[in-house]
């Protein structure tokens, strides 16, 4: 009795488990990038809001919150500015030429987005290029973007370590458009093209507008001197928070089953008397039968709340040590339960058990076992070893 008991509720669980997985999305990883302008995270702009609204002080901001199209109101404006950094700037027919005939009649549309509708992009002659890279670990370096040195006189770099900017303009109209800008590579990222009685700007890479870039070194300088290229005396600030949200949920949208049952009433109705009917059984037939089994609290997943010390790491200004610290504790005692290895010798030995026993290739074990070293044996860590370190542990999961 008590292993039909235990049947039982071992089915419920699987049964639960396999409907939480369909209805919850995936929780995505702390280095997304959102560009929200109320996202305090890496890869989100809070701080380049907050700079536009301390330079700006006396100018009307507005959160557009809809397609540019359906904006009536900005077919008489002058003076006023567009911005947008999105990962995906995905637009209608009806939308680019709003934005069109916006910088036409003497206004400033600023985009900054890894791919740009070619709808918009035609219309001017220009093309992006977005080359097709699955980045590794390996490939995380000290990125580099800059101005062209007639703009400011100076030859100052802007970097950050994180995934190199490849994106940029092959193509543009030399007769109504100029160079603002380019990557450590020297190939143009950052564009100005004259419309009418306006202009507008085009950035083909977004991180460069991200609190992670922003927040790193003085690269706050970077955005800076482009709202110098900007009129002081703008009349209004239409900041985007549409099509990052619009295209990014096209993209991340769940397409389970489940959450197709849950949109019809009656569906919804007869899955959850189902779930009900069915606890009720499993309640009721352990009671008769088996006095009550005790939960046992399944062991807390530590990788979360790495990623979630992660996340506010570059504003919130945390202990890099600590943190790594607390990794590496974490990592240790999930070795020690699975595969009972002792962590206390951490030489080759320990990296040929761990790559034996986890399925792991010895070069992903020696990578992240040196690594450790290298930590334990540091009093600080920068910012750049502990994001190493956070992708070389996620890496060792991936391979077993």
């Amino acid at each position: 009795m008590l292993n039909k008991t235990l049947t039982h509720l071992t089915l419920l669980f699987i049964v639960s488990y396999f409907f939480y997985g369909c209805t919850a999305k995936t929780k995505l990883p702390d280095l997304r990038e959102s560009y929200a302008y109320t996202d305090n995270k890496p890869f989100g702009t809070s701080v380049a809001y907050s700079i536009f609204k301390n330079t700006f002080d006396n100018t009307k901001f507005e959160i557009n919150k809809q397609a540019v199209s359906e904006n009536y109101g900005w077919e008489t404006d002058t003076a006023s500015l567009y911005f947008n950094v999105s990962k995906n700037f995905v637009t209608s027919e009806n939308d680019a030429q709003t934005l069109l005939n916006f910088v036409y009649n003497g206004n400033i549309a600023f985009i900054a987005s890894t791919n740009i509708d070619t709808t918009l992009l035609q219309k001017i002659y220009c093309t992006q290029s977005t080359p097709v890279n699955l980045f590794s670990i390996k490939d995380l370096e000290h990125t580099t973007i800059k101005y062209i040195p007639e703009l400011t006189n100076t030859n100052d770099t802007f970097s950050y370590f994180y995934y190199p900017f490849q994106n940029y303009f092959p193509e543009i109209n030399s007769n109504y458009a100029r160079v603002v800008g380019y990557s450590h590579s020297e190939k143009d990222n950052f564009i100005v093209f004259f419309w009418g009685k306006g202009k507008f700007y085009f950035h083909a890479e977004p991180r460069a507008f991200s609190n992670y870039f922003l927040l790193s070194n003085n690269n706050y300088k970077y955005l800076q001197q482009i709202i110098q290229l900007l009129p002081p005396n703008l009349k209004n600030i239409y900041w985007d928070n549409f099509y990052n949200k619009h295209n990014q949920s096209k993209n991340d949208k769940s397409q389970s089953s489940l959450n197709e049952i849950l949109k019809y009433p009656a569906l919804k109705n007869a899955f959850f008397l189902s779930l009900f009917l069915l606890l009720l059984y499993i309640l009721f037939n352990s009671k008769r039968r088996q006095r009550i089994v005790p939960i046992v609290k399944p062991t807390e997943n530590t990788t979360v709340a790495f990623a979630e010390a992660i996340a506010g790491l570059y504003l919130n200004k945390k202990d890099n040590k600590i943190i790594a610290d607390k990794a590496i504790t974490y990592f240790y005692e999930h070795l020690r339960l699975k595969y009972h290895i002792n962590t206390n010798a951490t030489n080759d030995t320990f990296a040929q058990t761990l790559s034996k026993k986890s399925g792991a290739t010895f070069t992903v074990v020696n990578e992240l076992t040196t690594a450790i070293k290298q930590i334990n044996n540091s009093e600080k860590i920068s910012d750049e070893q502990l994001l190493f370190l956070n992708k070389l542990i996620e890496n060792f999961y991936k391979n077993i």
